[in-house]
C-alpha cells in the first residue's frame, strides 16, 4: 500500500478493554488513514459505546479465528490485523495473520516467552508487511529525550540507572474482571507481563540491554492470584554500569522514579518533568586528580524542557499507518518485543532458580537453551 491514500482496512481481534480503546483512536482520531473492516465479538460490557462507534453492518466474528479464516477464504478483505488478546495468543494470531498477508500491529508484550517472540520475528522476516508493537510510552518526548542523552553520551558513559515504578496499582477487581487474569497458564504471568513490558523496553530502548539479572519476584504478595505482584531486580550493563528496577501492582500511593546516573550528570524523571544535575566537569578525570579527600560534588539542577507531544497509543497507531502507506520506519518495530521479553523472562528465571541469569545473545545456541531453560520452569508454573 506504500504511496496509497486509501484508509487502511483493519481486522480488530480483541474486542476487550484495550480493543476498544483502539477502535475509538480508529475512528475518532485517524479517520481517513485507517477504518474498521470487522471485529471480533465485543463484550456486553462495550456493546453500547461500540455501537455508537461502529458502522450497523459492520462483520463481527465470534472468534479471532473465525475472522482469519474468512480472510483466508476471501470472505473478508482487511490489509492489516491489529492484536489485542491476552499475551498467551499473541503469537499463534500474529504468525496467523502474517501468512495471510496482513501487515500487524500487536499489542505489548510480542508473546509470554521470548521464544514466542523470536518465531514471531522469524515469521515477520519472511513476509514484505509492516510488523509492530504498541509500545505507546516510546512517544513520550521524555523518553525520547533520555535515549538522545545516553546514546550520544552528552554527560558520559552510564554508571547506573534506578527504576521505581510503583504506581501500576491494581485492586482485587482488576484480577476478577477476566478469567485470564493472574493465571499462569491463560495469561503467561503477572506484573512483569502486563504491567512491566513498557518500562522493560524503555529501559533497554534508553540504556541497553542488561547482561545479567538477578531478580526477587512475589506472587500474591497483594492479591489472591497465582502469579507475581512485586519484583526487585539487579541489572549489570556491558561496561560496568549497573541497575536497579521495582515494581508493584499492590503499594500506594505509587510513585515513578526513573533516575540514571551517568559520568557527568545525574538525569531524574518524575512526575511529567526530566531534571539533570550537571557537574561541569569529566567526573572519572577529577577522580582521578583530586587532591581533597572529602569532597561535596553538588552541580547545578534545571529542568530541561522537552518538546514535542506525548501522543501515546494515537501516535503509534498513527505510525503504523505511515509504515503501511508510506513506508516509513517504525518507532517500534515488532521485531524489538522480544528484548523486554528476554529481560522479563530473566528475570523470572532468577527469582524461581534463586541466582543470576545471564541475558542470551541473539541468534547464538546459549538463546535457545536460556528459551528450553525458561519454558520448560514456566509450564511447570501452570500446574
Amino acid at each position: 500500500m506504500a504511496g496509497t491514500e486509501r484508509p487502511i482496512r483493519m481486522a480488530m481481534l480483541g474486542m476487550g478493554n484495550q480493543g476498544c480503546k483502539y477502535a475509538e483512536i480508529i475512528t475518532e482520531q485517524l479517520k481517513g488513514r485507517m477504518e474498521i473492516a470487522a471485529v471480533t465479538r465485543i463484550r456486553p460490557a462495550d456493546q453500547e459505546r461500540m455501537k455508537r462507534l461502529l458502522p450497523s453492518d459492520i462483520p463481527v466474528y465470534a472468534s479471532v479465528e473465525e475472522l482469519l479464516d474468512a480472510v483466508e477464504k476471501g470472505v473478508l478483505e482487511v490489509d492489516a490485523a491489529l492484536i489485542a488478546t491476552p499475551h498467551i495468543a499473541h503469537e499463534r494470531q500474529t504468525v496467523a495473520a502474517l501468512r495471510l498477508g496482513l501487515h500487524v500491529l500487536c499489542d505489548k508484550p510480542a508473546g509470554a516467552s521470548c521464544a514466542q517472540a523470536r518465531r514471531m520475528n522469524e515469521e515477520a522476516a519472511r513476509h514484505a508487511l509492516v510488523y509492530a508493537m504498541i509500545f505507546n510510552q516510546r512517544t513520550n518526548p521524555i523518553y525520547q529525550r533520555l535515549r538522545q542523552i545516553v546514546a550520544e553520551g552528552t554527560y558520559g558513559a552510564l554508571k547506573r540507572v534506578e527504576w521505581v515504578v510503583t504506581d501500576w496499582y491494581r485492586p482485587n477487581c482488576y484480577y476478577q474482571s477476566g478469567s485470564w487474569r493472574g493465571s499462569w497458564e491463560r495469561d503467561g504471568g503477572g506484573l512483569l507481563l502486563n504491567q512491566c513490558p513498557h518500562n522493560l523496553d524503555l529501559l533497554q530502548w534508553i540504556c541497553g540491554m542488561p547482561l545479567r539479572v538477578q531478580a526477587f519476584c512475589h506472587e500474591g504478595k497483594y492479591h489472591d492470584i497465582e502469579v507475581e505482584d512485586e519484583v526487585t531486580a539487579y541489572l549489570e550493563f556491558e561496561g560496568g554500569a549497573t541497575g536497579v528496577f521495582i515494581s508493584s501492582t499492590g503499594e500506594a500511593p505509587g510513585i515513578n522514579r526513573l533516575e540514571i546516573a551517568l559520568e557527568d550528570a545525574r538525569l531524574v524523571c518524575e512526575n511529567g518533568t526530566l531534571h539533570v544535575c550537571e557537574l561541569g566537569f569529566h567526573e572519572p578525570d577529577y577522580r582521578r586528580s583530586a587532591t581533597e579527600s572529602f569532597p561535596k560534588l553538588e552541580g547545578t539542577w534545571h529542568e530541561l524542557v522537552c518538546e514535542g507531544e506525548n501522543t501515546q497509543h494515537a501516535g503509534i497507531l498513527s505510525d503504523f499507518a505511515d509504515a503501511v502507506q508510506n513506508g516509513t520506519p517504525l518507532l517500534a518495530a515488532g521485531e524489538e518485543g522480544i528484548r523486554s521479553l528476554r529481560i522479563s523472562n530473566a528475570m523470572y528465571l532468577s527469582a524461581w532458580q534463586r541466582r543470576m541469569v545471564e541475558l542470551p545473545q541473539e541468534g547464538t545456541d546459549e538463546e535457545r537453551v536460556f528459551e528450553e531453560e525458561f519454558e520448560r520452569a514456566w509450564r511447570q508454573k501452570w500446574r
